[in-house]
């Protein structure tokens, strides 16, 4: 089985790269990781001053096999009717597809190799590539039955407190988007990794049971509000507010003052150095 690739637009329509018909992928190039250091020295060994992740830059041929000319043209327009860009990789063998952001550096006309039309192409990226994996947990109570629905370990009680046992197998800290929809007083998130507390961040405010709170950590995007609005003023500078979660194995805990943590929604992506 072959490996799997797209190009992703702002409105998340995939321009598939797998067939004759729209184009075929080759010769990737750049998936893995390069550093660039400076190192002093110290006699007869070197010590590294800096080392320095450089910025992925992909590449690659595209082969357009079938009507080739009308196949190149139709992904040059998908290219250039795109505000945004996303390369997705899906590795031979493996159920899981990574996104990087990107921007195309080159798309050359190339020509015919054995009959085959072949396009030289090179982006660069905007980001780590990187997994999405969403947590939710909603309690909807009927003639006094509970009901919920979670992906990840999870354990509760029915008051105001819950928690999800968290594994980050990416090679930097995750950063998320969470909400807390439904009625309480000062919801909190709580991070916890081998018996010590990471990070606490406590939210002073009390939502009504068709009120909503969300705080993003993602870089270039933090923020906090409350039912879509600015909500700065629920806050406490003494504590950090905007965190990413820990790599490797840690216990996220949800909690409040008063009400139940009846609607969870936690939406994080993992991030990979090489893939």
């Amino acid at each position: 089985m072959a490996s799997k690739f797209y190009i992703m637009n702002e409105k998340a329509v995939r321009y598939d790269l797998n067939s004759p018909e729209k184009g075929v992928f080759t010769s990737p190039d750049g998936f893995g990781i390069a550093y660039t250091s400076n190192y002093l020295s110290v006699g007869n060994i070197w010590t590294a001053e800096s080392r320095i992740l450089e910025q992925p830059t992909p590449s690659g041929k595209i082969v357009f096999p079938v009507k080739p000319y009308q196949t190149f043209n139709d992904f040059i327009n998908f290219i250039n009717a795109a505000t945004g860009l996303v390369l997705i990789y899906q590795p031979s063998g493996i159920d899981k597809e990574y996104f990087a952001d990107i921007d195309i550096v080159s798309i050359k006309k190339g020509g015919y190799n054995c009959s085959k039309f072949e396009v030289p192409v090179q982006f660069i990226c905007k980001s780590l590539f990187y997994t999405s994996e969403k947590f939710e947990y909603h309690v909807e109570r009927s003639d006094k039955e509970i009901r919920w629905d979670f992906r990840w370990e999870t354990k509760f009680n029915d008051q105001n407190s819950v928690f999800f046992a968290f594994h980050n197998n990416g090679h930097v800290e995750s950063p998320f988007v969470l909400s807390f929809t439904g009625y309480c007083l000062n919801p909190a998130i709580t991070v916890v990794q081998a018996g010590k507390e990471l990070y606490k961040s406590i939210y002073s405010v009390e939502l009504q049971a068709n009120e909503r709170l969300e705080i993003s950590t993602f870089d270039g995007d933090l923020y906090i509000r409350k039912n879509g609005s600015d909500a700065k003023s629920c806050l406490d500078f003494t504590q950090e507010n905007f965190f990413k979660l820990p790599t490797g194995d840690s216990e996220i805990y949800f909690s409040c003052e008063a009400g139940i943590m009846n609607n969870v929604l936690l939406n994080l992506e993992k991030y990979y150095k090489g893939v």
